[in-house]
């Protein structure tokens, strides 16, 4: 899942992002690395109509590490 964190298409890396929420819950060993690709994120790629939605899903899933 994390490589699909770098994909083109918006709505892919969105529904990465909400399923990361139950990886983090039940797989907290990985937390670390979910963290760091999250936060490798580049939101330059996509529509100005779609990168802030992108934060909101990754700063979400960010909080939720914490």
């Amino acid at each position: 899942m994390i490589p699909l964190l770098q994909d083109p298409k918006p709505i892919t890396v969105r529904q990465c992002l909400a399923a990361l929420h139950e990886v983090v819950l039940y797989r907290p060993e990985l937390t670390e690395r979910i963290r760091v690709a999250v936060q490798a994120i580049d939101l330059t790629k996509y529509k100005d109509s779609m990168s802030p939605l992108i934060k909101k899903d990754a700063d979400a899933l960010l909080s939720m590490m914490e």
